[in-house]
C-alpha cells in the first residue's frame, strides 16, 4: 500500500513537473523579441608589402620580344631572390605577347612586338622593399606600385577579434533596449553575421604614367617612396544582428 502511494506521488509529481515546464516553453515562446545590430571597427597595421613589378620588352619579331623579355626576366628573380624571397614569394602573372599598331593617314599601321609580364613580390619586412625596389630596378624592370595589406593569417585572427566584438555591442544594445522596456533579456534566439569586411590592399606609391614623366623621374620616385615607408592604418570591421526573447519575469 505504501509503496503505491509513493508511486502515485512520483506519476503526481512528474505530471505537475511537465505542466510547469510547458507552460513555461508556452510563455517564451509567445514573447516577444528585442533585435540589435552590433558593429565593431578596429584600426589595425598591415603586416605584408607588395611590390608590384613589370617587365617589357620590344622587338621587330615577337621571338625577339620573348627572348629579351626572358633574359630581364630571369636577372631580376635571380636579383630578388638573392635578398632571401622564397619562390613562394614571387608571383608571375599576365604574361603576354602582341603586336602594336599605329593608326596613320586612317590606316593601321605594324609596329615592334610587345613581350610583358607582371611580377608581385610579397614581404613581411618592410625594410626589404627598398632592396626590392632596387634589385628590380637595377635589372631592366619598372615598379608600378608598392601596396600595404594583410596577410591571410592577420585577416582570420583581426576577423576573430571584430566579430566577437560587434557580438558583445549587439548583446549590450539588446540589453539597454530590454531594460528601457522595463524587461530583461532571455534566450538567443537568431544570429545574422553580415561577416567581416577587410578593404584589401591599400596603395602605396603608383608610378605616374603622364606622357611627360621620364623614366629617370619615375625610378628616382618609387626608390624615394620606397626608402621612406610609414604604412598607415588599416581599418577592418563586422556587422550582427541578434534576436533575444524578451523574458516575461
Amino acid at each position: 500500500m505504501k509503496g503505491g502511494n509513493m508511486k502515485r506521488e512520483y506519476i503526481i509529481g512528474a505530471v505537475v513537473l511537465g505542466i510547469i515546464l510547458l507552460g513555461l516553453y508556452m510563455l517564451d515562446v509567445s514573447s516577444a523579441v528585442v533585435s540589435a545590430q552590433g558593429t565593431a571597427v578596429m584600426k589595425v597595421q598591415p603586416d605584408t608589402a607588395g611590390v608590384y613589378v613589370s617587365i617589357e620588352t620590344r622587338d621587330k619579331s615577337a621571338q625577339s620580344a620573348q627572348e629579351a623579355h626572358s633574359e630581364i626576366r630571369e636577372r631580376v628573380l635571380q636579383s630578388i631572390k638573392d635578398l632571401g624571397v622564397t619562390n613562394e614569394d614571387i608571383q608571375l602573372i599576365n604574361y603576354q605577347v602582341y603586336q602594336e599598331y599605329d593608326w596613320s593617314s586612317g590606316r593601321q599601321v605594324p609596329k615592334d612586338f610587345v613581350a610583358s609580364q607582371y611580377l608581385v613580390v610579397k614581404t613581411k619586412d618592410f625594410d626589404e622593399v627598398a632592396k626590392i625596389v632596387d634589385a628590380a630596378v637595377a635589372e631592366g624592370a619598372l615598379v608600378n606600385s608598392i601596396q600595404f595589406e594583410l596577410s591571410q593569417e592577420k585577416q582570420n585572427e583581426f576577423k576573430a577579434q571584430v566579430l566577437s566584438n560587434a557580438s558583445a555591442d549587439a548583446k549590450i544594445k539588446a540589453e539597454s533596449t530590454a531594460r528601457g522596456l522595463g524587461k530583461h533579456i532571455g534566450r538567443l534566439v537568431s544570429v545574422q553575421t553580415q561577416d567581416f569586411y577587410y578593404p584589401g590592399p591599400v596603395l602605396y606609391y603608383e608610378k605616374a604614367y603622364a606622357s611627360d614623366s621620364s623614366a629617370g623621374s619615375s625610378v628616382s620616385a618609387v626608390r624615394e617612396a620606397a626608402a621612406n615607408i610609414t604604412p598607415g592604418d588599416i581599418d577592418v570591421s563586422a556587422n550582427i544582428v541578434v534576436q533575444y526573447k524578451l523574458r516575461r519575469f
